[in-house]
């Protein structure tokens, strides 16, 4: 069987109820560029440096070029212990079959962060990482509903919503700190909404989920 691992309320009918974490079997094939085995287990980096990064991983051939302030796509391997490198920094981490992890480049410390996705073809699957040093949610731009419950600093979490064009924010309670850039949410796919520290600020990325398919 041919499976790809989907990877990664609102308004009322916008909002799914909680599901629980396993792999996805995605029967779309525009999803993704590539078909992962079964049972593989994926990683990508988010590059939090202020310099472009080349990131190697055992089992793969060529390295994965992630841009400075950027999340590289989804590499998948065979699950086990693997080796991954960004710049001069090495990690040895045991990745699981079906799970997939993020690994926050600094510079000086590669930070791994359990992902989640779910099973579920029918939605769309946002997902939401606070790298800040508050506590902040993911809301609708007005700040009523909440799509992901507040989380701590480097933690992650996700939410299923129905097929929308919509727009969201990060709240630190009342506080809109940061908004993030309009996106179609298909069903079968998944996205990531990233906030960043900048400066006295604070910076978002947006994007949809991808698996780099290069050897």
């Amino acid at each position: 069987m041919r499976i790809v691992h989907r990877l990664l309320s609102a308004l009322a009918l916008l909002l799914a109820i909680n599901l629980p974490v396993q792999a996805a079997k995605d029967a779309n094939a525009d999803l993704y560029d590539a078909v992962a085995p079964a049972d593989s287990a994926f990683v990508r980096v988010l590059n939090l440096s202020d310099k472009g990064v080349d990131v190697t991983l055992s089992g793969k051939v060529n390295p994965q070029k992630v841009a400075a302030g950027q999340l590289g796509g989804y590499r998948f391997v065979p699950p086990g212990r693997h080796r991954i490198a960004a710049g001069a920094l090495a990690a040895e981490p045991e990745l699981k079959a079906n799970t997939a992890t993020t690994l926050l480049y600094t510079g000086s410390e590669l930070i791994p962060v359990a992902d989640k996705f779910v099973n579920e073809p029918k939605k769309a699957q946002v997902a939401f990482y606070n790298l800040t040093g508050q506590d902040v949610a993911l809301k609708t731009l007005d700040g009523k509903h909440a799509i992901v419950e507040p989380l701590g600093k480097n933690q992650t979490g996700s939410r299923m919503v129905n097929e929308i064009k919509i727009g969201f924010a990060a709240y630190a309670g009342e506080q809109n700190l940061a908004r993030f850039d309009e996106l179609f949410l298909k069903k079968g796919r998944s996205y990531s909404y990233v906030l960043l520290p900048q400066g006295s600020g604070y910076r978002t990325i947006s994007l949809a989920n991808s698996i780099d398919p290069t050897e």
